[in-house]
């Protein structure tokens, strides 16, 4: 791996990081399914920075199972932090349009 990889890694694992540590804060003093969706999409989207720094580093392989040419979890880990955030905004504007 590159240096500046590796420094690109670190400064996406310690700003993830803490994205996440704040979100989990978070998580405990709210109960609302909007916030929560948010919550589980930077949660998820960190585990996937994660997942793709040990596969960069050859700690972990390549995920074998493939959807149209791309691994599995790779795949997952793009298209559900998307889906909760999504979903999260839904209910948000759900919530403010009955407010209304």
């Amino acid at each position: 791996m590159v240096d500046s990889q590796l420094i690109f890694f670190i400064i996406k694992l310690a700003l993830g990081g803490l994205t996440a540590f704040f979100a989990i804060l978070l998580w405990s003093k709210t109960g609302d399914a909007a916030w929560m969706s948010l919550i589980a999409a930077i949660v998820i989207n960190y585990a996937g920075v994660v997942y793709t720094m040990l596969i960069q580093l050859g700690i972990l392989a390549e995920d074998k199972l493939l959807i149209y040419g791309l691994p599995l979890t790779s795949l997952l880990f793009t298209i559900v932090p998307q889906i909760f955030v999504i979903l999260s905004l839904i209910l948000m504007i759900v919530r403010t349009s009955r407010d209304d």
